[in-house]
């Protein structure tokens, strides 16, 4: 009859122990949360039915992933024997963790905890190499922790599910989610009902208020059957580390540098400027080389070439200086990091003073003239060059001087 009372159900046995439907209103509840790597797709049967008869139908119900697994090492622990004579730079060893997670929460990212001084490892493909000599007599062993975990960028990435559950028996209630100290600047989002914990905006590790991590505090609420907030509350607190990648390019501190130094400056003289580069990443992630770029750029050195993180540069003379030959350098000074377009930029100029490092030089060693006798006092006879026009204003009385000192010898007169 029309006014038969409608009573729904759920059919099946695996389909019962996850679902469970109200039989008066038809709302399909679950019994125990769901495991997308465990079973990611359900083909649930309902029925409805009244005093005439039943009538089901199927649905196809979609485990949605999120990002609720950590990475596992596979055949660990990692042992590797290598020569103490390895290049640095060698690959020796790749290490391997699997997320049975999908898209971003997959995504395995691998770093030493705490960095090396001597290894690195590739944060995305797991690869170790050396970055520095080794020397047995030194060390003949080294023990290193490598931690693989999943980046939390970009916005919008779930970072976990928080799940709670009511130890009632019988049908149990749901639990709503908040934040309840720990989420700096709002960073993550907090679903009530899901409890699926989300990042709001991008996180950046060189973000002082990120690079320490998180310790978030949340609160699962026991809700009334009109969805209102019980007086049954639970907390629980973690950890969110936040993993370095390779997303910043060297700097200097400057764009350009100019300074201005004695020509007579000895080698090894450091030129007075302050040059600071930085990577702002760390670790395997923050090494870089400097180098000088431009014509005669070997008449000056840097040190270091080789950075880790951050350094000051020195540059000094290489070769001895010479006002008159060269008088101005102009160089272009490169961080280069090895991932494409990182790289920093700087422009060098250095201006040489003019020191009085050069005697006058005659254009001949000895003049030979030839005048009659009667030649009237005051007559130009010679006129003398001097190779440096700073020294000039010494050449015509020193002419005068030797003329007057001339001898004579038959006709002529000899200058000396």
């Amino acid at each position: 009859m029309d006014n038969d009372p409608l009573v729904f159900g759920v059919v099946g046995e695996e389909a019962s122990r996850f679902f469970a439907v109200e039989s008066v209103t038809g709302v399909v509840w679950l019994r125990q949360p769901l495991d997308r790597e465990t079973k990611s797709e359900f083909t649930v049967e309902f029925s409805v039915s009244d005093s005439q008869g039943v009538i089901k139908g199927t649905v196809n119900i979609q485990v949605g992933d999120v990002n609720d697994n950590a990475p596992r090492f596979h055949n660990q622990p990692y042992s590797v024997r290598i020569p103490e004579n390895t290049p640095v730079g060698t690959p020796i060893f790749i290490v391997n963790a699997t997320d049975p997670d999908q898209g971003a929460g997959g995504s395995v990212l691998y770093s030493f905890q705490p960095p090396s001084n001597f290894f690195a490892i590739d944060s995305g493909r797991g690869i170790v190499s050396v970055i520095r000599e080794l020397d047995y007599e030194v060390t003949q062993a080294y023990q290193l922790q490598v931690n693989a975990t999943v980046s939390l960028t970009p916005a919008g990435t779930t970072v976990r599910m928080i799940t709670a559950i009511d130890q009632d028996k019988g049908r149990p209630r749901g639990i709503g989610y908040t934040i309840v100290s720990g989420n700096t600047n709002s960073i993550f989002a907090l679903d009530y009902i899901s409890g699926a914990l989300t990042l709001n905006g991008p996180l950046d590790r060189e973000n002082p208020f990120y690079s320490a991590g998180f310790i978030l505090t949340v609160k699962g609420t026991e809700l009334n059957d009109d969805r209102t907030p019980s007086n049954a509350t639970v907390t629980t607190t973690f950890n969110i580390l936040v993993i370095d990648i390779n997303d910043n390019a060297p700097e200097f501190n400057s764009s350009e540098y100019s300074v201005a130094i004695p020509e007579l400056a000895q080698v090894g003289f450091a030129l007075p400027l302050f040059i600071q580069v930085q990577d702002k990443d760390e670790g395997p992630n923050s090494i870089f080389e400097v180098y000088l770029v431009g014509n005669n750029s070997n008449h000056f050195i840097i040190s270091p070439t080789s950075i880790q993180g951050k350094a000051d540069i020195r540059v000094r003379v290489a070769v001895p200086l010479d006002f008159e030959t060269i008088p101005r350098y102009e160089f272009s000074l490169f961080a280069n990091e090895s991932v494409p377009d990182h790289v920093g930029f700087a422009r060098v100029k250095i201006n040489l003073i003019n020191e009085n490092d050069n005697r006058p030089i005659f254009s001949k060693a000895l003049y030979n003239i030839s005048l009659f006798e009667n030649t009237t006092v005051g007559t130009t006879i010679l006129q003398v060059h001097v190779s440096r026009s700073i020294l000039a204003l010494f050449a015509k009385p020193l002419a005068h001087t030797w003329l007057r000192g001339a001898r004579h010898q038959g006709m002529g007169w000899e200058t000396q």
